[in-house]
């Protein structure tokens, strides 16, 4: 290459370090006025969560492997449906940054609710803000998910 050749800088088109997902009603494209705020693929949080889903596989393989070389079976951990989906649920609500406003389910409580994790996920794990929920995972696996508006490229 020359000194002549231009410099192409994409940083541009990296992605955002968090997107704020506007809640729709559901079956309708209006927003509710409740917005959550998701971590992007770069964000700590986003970089902790999949380090520490490393980490536990790679733990699991090991004591496989150990139970193997020393003639022993491995039995697998007793595991519920709804232990299940409580881990699923928390690793995507481990993703939420925050929401804005706090809002109010009158089926679960009577005032606001606060942004926590566990909050999050006890919401989320409720049937019938399922499709809340599934906003939020379409989002976060969608291959749009984090990319900067045209208007800032």
């Amino acid at each position: 290459m020359t000194e002549a050749t231009a410099i192409l800088d994409l940083s541009a088109h990296l992605p955002v370090d968090t997107f704020q997902l506007e809640i729709r009603r559901p079956g309708t494209d209006k927003p509710v006025g409740w917005v959550i705020e998701l971590a992007g693929p770069a964000h700590p949080q986003t970089i902790a969560l999949n380090n520490e889903s490393t980490r536990d596989a790679i733990e699991k393989e090991k004591a496989i492997e150990f139970a193997q070389v020393n003639g022993r079976k491995w039995k697998t951990e007793d595991e519920t449906v709804a232990d299940r989906r409580r881990q699923n649920v928390t690793k995507v609500c481990r993703r939420i940054v925050g929401w804005s406003p706090n809002p109010t389910f009158t089926i679960v409580s009577p005032d606001p609710i606060p942004f926590t994790l566990e909050n999050a996920v006890n919401l989320f794990l409720r049937p019938e803000l399922g499709s809340f929920f599934v906003q939020v995972t379409d989002y976060l696996t969608s291959e749009r998910a984090f990319t900067r508006p045209s208007s800032q490229t």
